[in-house]
């Protein structure tokens, strides 16, 4: 195969440490090992950090950094232009507009960074929604073909948006007043541009083999009986936490539950709390440790203050710095609310707990239940259901037998992190790149 040069588009990239990141990080060193070589456009890290808007301005962060980066899988990084992140979905969407007109600047007028550049292959990562559009434009301005990595089920998640804030407490003003209409011409134009994109695209990559089957079945309708080829790579990048697992299974009449990630709208995660208060009015035993951030977590810790010491809640900390936690937990909570398209998901979570070996209290359903119940990986119960979920923790508490895996977790992802998702990287660039 013949070294490529390949152009990655994403709102996401180093030092942050998002899933995202990680993902695409763990490609690009797989991209470099192949022989090829990658180019990133992606904005500064500025997602995790509070920026005022005057500041902002200062800064001048709307404009694309002259001088290019050096990324740690040795990918070349071009920053462009962004706007101050926040958790409230109006923000989040400015800030993912903000951010895709920036990488439509640097890959448009091919500045310096990009001068006489000239990509063979092109990547674009969503989320964000909009780098399906930006990626779109930029293959015709580069005459190259490109592939949408496609991480969730959208945008078929769009059609929860009325769930989208039930965790989060009431609606801001400025949410419900751009609720009425002005959201729904928002999404449907967003799906129309993903689904166009998705259309063109040379080739798609899913994160999960549901979703790759439902985009197969899609695509094909809208292509008039053609398809772009469709390809799962999970998201089993290498886990930056040192691994070693509590072996203890004697819980010693107490379990110690630990939830550790995005405490967002898509978790649900006030049923865990209700299951907690179930537990605690039967007497039993359960610490639930929340460590992570998101746009629930302050309503959360708000319907939790009658718990005491049974919760807790830290703020997010790195991805190399979990060894803490893991050695505490009992068992690892794994959530995801009760809506259809997350039928079609598995959080990148499952996988770094699998290959962990602690066992995995799941709420979930579709091809995520799958692979936890068929890898012997933890126990599913239905979400939505704080009754069921209190009633696995009351029997690990009982029977602290059950909280014993299988090794068969940690082999089926390492096998798909060194040898499936190689292989199957250089079947798109076969592919793709005649």
């Amino acid at each position: 195969m013949k070294s490529l040069q390949i152009l990655v588009i994403s709102q996401y990239w180093y030092p942050e440490n998002g899933v995202p990141q990680r993902r695409w990080g763990w490609l690009s060193e797989i991209l470099k090992e192949q022989g090829h070589s990658v180019t990133v456009v992606a904005p500064p890290a500025h997602y995790d950090r509070r920026m005022s808007f005057p500041r902002w301005v200062k800064a001048r962060g709307f404009l694309p950094r002259k001088e290019s980066e050096l990324g740690p899988s040795g990918e070349r990084i071009v920053r462009s232009g962004f706007f101050p992140g926040g958790t409230s979905l109006t923000v989040r969407a400015f800030n993912q507009a903000a951010v895709a007109l920036g990488s439509l600047q640097v890959l448009l007028t091919a500045g310096a960074s990009l001068k006489g550049y000239r990509p063979d292959l092109i990547f674009g990562t969503v989320p964000a929604l909009p780098t399906s559009a930006v990626t779109w434009l930029a293959s015709k301005r580069f005459q190259a073909p490109y592939v949408i990595d496609l991480r969730d089920a959208w945008p078929d998640l769009l059609e929860e948006s009325d769930s989208w804030n039930e965790g989060t407490g009431k609606k801001s003003f400025r949410q419900r007043v751009l609720s009425f209409g002005f959201f729904q011409i928002v999404s449907w134009l967003t799906q129309r541009v993903l689904y166009r994109s998705m259309r063109e695209a040379d080739a798609i990559i899913s994160t999960s083999s549901e979703l790759a089957k439902d985009l197969r079945q899609r695509v094909v309708l809208m292509r008039n009986g053609t398809t772009p080829p469709v390809y799962t790579i999970r998201n089993v990048f290498p886990v930056a936490t040192k691994l070693k697992t509590n072996s203890n299974l004697d819980t010693s009449g107490a379990l110690r539950v630990l939830y550790a990630g995005t405490i967002g709208r898509a978790q649900d995660l006030q049923n865990a709390v209700d299951a907690l208060r179930l537990c605690i009015q039967q007497g039993v035993d359960v610490r639930l440790r929340f460590v992570g951030s998101g746009a629930a977590k302050s309503e959360l810790q708000r319907i939790s203050k009658d718990l005491g010491s049974a919760v807790s809640f830290e703020p997010r900390h790195p991805a190399n710095s979990l060894e803490e936690y893991y050695q505490w937990a009992d068992t690892a909570l794994v959530h995801l609310a009760d809506w259809e398209p997350l039928r079609r998901t598995v959080p990148s979570k499952v996988y770094e707990l699998m290959e962990a070996g602690i066992h995995i209290s799941a709420v979930v359903q579709g091809e995520a239940a799958s692979i936890i119940t068929g890898l012997n990986a933890g126990t599913v119960v239905r979400p939505n259901d704080p009754n069921a979920l209190a009633e696995l923790w009351t029997q690990l508490v009982r029977e602290p037998k059950g909280l014993e895996v299988s090794d068969s977790g940690a082999i089926w992802v390492k096998k798909q992190r060194s040898a499936e998702t190689p292989r199957t990287l250089r079947k798109i660039i076969s592919t793709v790149a005649k």
